[in-house]
């Protein structure tokens, strides 16, 4: 198939660069709503500009996720600073953010967790980006706002919600292929809202199907073939201009089928994971004065895993199912100019089903929390909030958090925050035994296992950008202490593999420097850098952190020319110092993207891109081959 379309795909590369456009003005519309700061809302609950709030977050909008050519969450999360993605349990991808390890970052869609997925993780591969409206992403502990799981930060996919007053509609239609052999890949997906005053709706889809591919020509295969269906949607009924209510949901389908070195067999696997959610929300202001926010929502996943020749050992035979329900509220209260508070609380039930290992584990969680938002002199900025969790398995705690802001003039602002956070075991720790890279290494559970806390320092120096005239700058460095750190022990080790064990370890620790900056310069031009540099520690054995990179640095520049039409981007990522929790080293590698996209008329634009383009495949890491694609895009 590569060689079928790389001549076409150059062709339109080429084209795209010489010819003119249409949209001069629509292009000079975009460019200037970049210099707008964005609004975020999971550093504090609040609706403030990013400029302003007193934590380390970054944005990642709709637009950033289109010209990556980024398919899903995992994709789209590549080049963001301070934040890896693991491949745990077989292929599933979830982020680490400073070096903390994927279970202690926190996922989030429109503010509700996800349900477990597998082996209790859930796989940010699988979340398509059809409907994402930003992706914020907020580094550092948050357990003060969001509970368990928080220590390392949290991820919050924002989704497009119904319009107000004019419809909106968009359609995209892409197709590429790995430049080696296989990797065929086709995917349709589209939105459309309107608004029927009081009601107003967003229906969203995509299919999304990949042949699998052999890069190493090794068995067994390096890509597995998949096939994804996803459909989502939210309704609101506006009462008046103060109360809405809001409905809506998703279900993913999403079938993975590949070969697997099970236990030093060749083993043909086939999953399907479903996975759906539901949620009823309400909000209303009261006075000019109070918000109040109550949501109910229900998530479930579920995996059937069939192998090819069968399998005798039950934990190959097991099939997952998770359930989520939460309840919470919370109340938003402006005391006066310079005070804001939040008062809320949240009850939740966690359910695993019953397999042919375990049987059924429920847990559930109380939780109250408050925040004080204060202002002085329009200058100094004080966040404040603690929070009270009680889990049914491991008892109470107590997550206090605080964080400030300061205007030094108008241009910089000092930042500094303390976070104190935890997380409990899953139960894939505490009970069952599960096996990694292809089925080579065997992770035992522990029952005995007990919460591992956290506390967390940074401190930094940011830019401001509304008066910046183009240049946008922020340092930070972090410190982050974790006890009772849930790790992998090294057991025994042979050619065939490993033997781990899952243990508290008296002391994990994590510190370094996170750098991100971006600068536009005239006639369209933009360049960004972002890098962290860390140090992490597992404190029994002196070793560095399993699969946390010492480095990571991204280099990216965009071309947005007005009066042609034509946008281009380039994007240079790289992670150096990695080794694999016992002191070996794993490779280096890097990543280069290319996208150039050309508005052929009103609201259509066609666009081709390349991944990997040095067709990067380091044996320690799942990697796709050196990728090209081609597609069209309709906007209303």
């Amino acid at each position: 198939m590569y060689r079928l379309i790389k001549w076409p795909i150059a062709a339109l590369m080429l084209s795209l660069v010489l010819s003119p456009g249409l949209t001069a003005a629509q292009d000079k519309k975009e460019i200037e709503a970049k210099k707008t700061q964005p609004v975020v809302v999971t550093a504090t609950l609040e609706k403030e500009g990013i400029f302003k709030v007193p934590s380390t977050v970054q944005v990642i909008d709709r637009t950033q996720i289109h010209e990556m050519g980024a398919d899903t969450v995992t994709q789209a999360l590549q080049e963001a600073v301070g934040l890896i993605i693991e491949t745990e349990s077989g292929r599933v991808q979830q982020p680490s953010i400073r070096g903390t390890g994927a279970m202690r970052t926190l996922v989030l869609i429109d503010g509700r967790r996800l349900a477990p997925g597998y082996r209790g993780v859930s796989d940010i591969n699988q979340i398509p980006t059809t409907s994402i409206e930003r992706i914020e992403v907020v580094r550092g502990p948050s357990s003060a706002l969001y509970g368990s799981d928080a220590l390392g930060g949290v991820i919050n996919i924002i989704t497009i919600k119904p319009p107000k007053g004019k419809p909106v509609a968009n359609a995209d239609f892409k197709v590429g292929t790995n430049t080696g052999s296989g990797g065929n890949t086709v995917l349709p997906q589209a939105y459309g809202g309107a608004d029927f005053d009081p009601f107003r709706f967003i229906l969203g889809g995509s299919y999304r199907s990949r042949d699998g591919w052999e890069h190493d020509n090794v068995l067994p295969d390096d890509g597995d073939d998949l096939k994804q269906q996803y459909i989502s949607g939210q309704g609101s009924i506006d009462i008046n201009k103060n109360n809405t209510i809001s409905f809506g949901g998703y279900y993913n389908h999403f079938e993975r089928s590949g070969q697997r070195d099970l236990q030093n067999k060749l083993t043909q696997r086939d999953a399907t994971n479903k996975s759906n959610e539901l949620f009823l929300r309400y909000e209303g202001s009261f006075a000019d004065r109070f918000d109040v926010m109550v949501q109910a929502y229900h998530t479930e996943y579920k995996i059937d895993i069939d192998l090819n020749p069968a399998s005798t050992d039950p934990y190959f035979l097991t099939n997952e199912k998770y359930k989520l329900t939460q309840y919470e509220g919370r109340v938003t209260a402006k005391i006066n100019n310079m005070a804001t508070a939040i008062f809320g609380a949240e009850y939740r039930d966690d359910v695993r089903g019953s397999d042919s290992l375990n049987p059924e584990y429920d847990t559930n969680n109380k939780a109250g929390f408050g925040q004080i938002d204060l202002m002085f002199f329009q200058r100094l900025n004080v966040v404040a909030g603690v929070r009270w969790d009680e889990h049914s398995e491991f008892g109470s705690e107590w997550s206090p958090r605080i964080a400030a802001s300061l205007d030094i003039n108008q241009y910089l602002r000092l930042k500094g925050s303390y976070g104190h956070g935890f997380r409990a075991p899953i139960p894939y720790e505490l009970y069952v035994t599960s096996y990694k890279r292809r089925g080579k290494d065997v992770y035992q559970a522990n029952s005995e296992l007990q919460p591992e806390t956290s506390n967390s320092f940074e401190v930094g120096v940011q830019s401001n950008l509304d008066v910046a005239r183009g240049l946008d700058m922020e340092l930070t460095y972090f410190y982050i202490d974790i006890d009772d750190m849930i790790e992998p022990v090294l057991k025994s080790s042979s050619k065939k593999g490993s033997t781990y064990k899952y243990e508290n370890i008296s002391e994990g620790q994590s510190s370094g420097v996170e750098f991100l900056g971006r600068i536009r310069l005239p006639q369209g031009f933009s360049f960004g850098a972002g890098a962290s540099y860390m140090k992490t520690e597992n404190k029994d054995t002196g070793h560095q952190l399993a699969d946390q990179p010492e480095f990571k640095g991204n280099l990216n520049g965009e071309w947005h020319l007005a009066s042609w039409g034509l946008r281009a981007r380039l994007s240079y990522t790289w992670y150096a110092g990695i080794e694999d929790g016992s002191g070996n080293s794993l490779e280096d590698y890097s990543l280069l993207d290319a996208w150039v996209g050309k508005d052929l008329v009103h609201d259509l634009q066609v666009y081709a891109g390349m991944k990997n383009i040095l067709d990067e495949d380091p044996a320690d890491y799942s990697i796709q081959p050196s990728f090209v694609y081609v597609g069209l895009k309709w906007t209303y």
